[in-house]
Parts: C-alpha cells; sequence; structure tokens
C-alpha cells in the first residue's frame, strides 16, 4: 500500500512539473513576442532609440527566463535565441533596420517554435 501511495505521489509531482513548465513557457513566449514585435514596429516607424531599448529589455528579460527555461528544455534551442536576441541591440543601434526587421521575425520564429515543441501534442510525445 505503501507503494501505491509512493507512486501517486510521484506522477502527482511529474504532471505539476508538467503543468508548470507549460504554462510558464507560454506566459514566456507571450511576452517576447510581444516586446520583439514591439521593437520591430519602432523601428520600421524609424524610432531607432525606443527599438533599442526594447530590444535590450528583450535580451534581458530572456536572460532572466534562461534559468527556469533551463530545467526543463533543450539547452540547445535557448542559446540560439539568446544569440539572436543578443545582436538585436546593436543592429538598432548602428541603424541596420532591415537585418534588426528580420532578425526580429527569426527570434519570433524561434520562440513560437520553442512554444510549440513543449506543448503536450501526440506528434511531441511520439
Amino acid at each position: 500500500m505503501k507503494r501505491l501511495w509512493a507512486s501517486a505521489i510521484i506522477l502527482v509531482l511529474l504532471i505539476s512539473v508538467c503543468i508548470y513548465g507549460t504554462v510558464t513557457t507560454k506566459k514566456v513566449t507571450e511576452q517576447m513576442t510581444q516586446t520583439i514585435l514591439s521593437a520591430r514596429q519602432a523601428a520600421e516607424a524609424g524610432d531607432l532609440a525606443t527599438a533599442r531599448k526594447l530590444s535590450e529589455k528583450a535580451a534581458d528579460d530572456w536572460h532572466n527566463y534562461h534559468e527556469i527555461l533551463c530545467t526543463f528544455m533543450p539547452h540547445a534551442q535557448l542559446e540560439s535565441i539568446d544569440q539572436t536576441l543578443s545582436g538585436l541591440p546593436m543592429l538598432s543601434y548602428f541603424e541596420g533596420t532591415d537585418q534588426f526587421g528580420a532578425d526580429c521575425d527569426r527570434s519570433i520564429t524561434q520562440i513560437m517554435y520553442l512554444n510549440e515543441s513543449q506543448l503536450p501534442s501526440i506528434a511531441n510525445i511520439l
């Protein structure tokens, strides 16, 4: 009987960690996507100072979330997003608006892929 209770507790713990990971990933991806979209729109409007501030905010936010996300995600995916976001502030500083927009789109795509890969679906389980 004790083994049954231990198994039930482990099952509940595992399900809780999975739910926490999914909810956290969704929250982070929505927030990061919104910040990067705002930076891209500011750059397209010609406000490069705001674009730089928003891209710096996105990079800082990502570094803060990186420690949490590392506990339940592959590090390679996180590092590629980190590299893309790290280059955004300098692109806006040196007025590389075309490349800035392309890297914003790239980082959004990477972040959305990260979100999709963590959802509990048949395709991800198999």
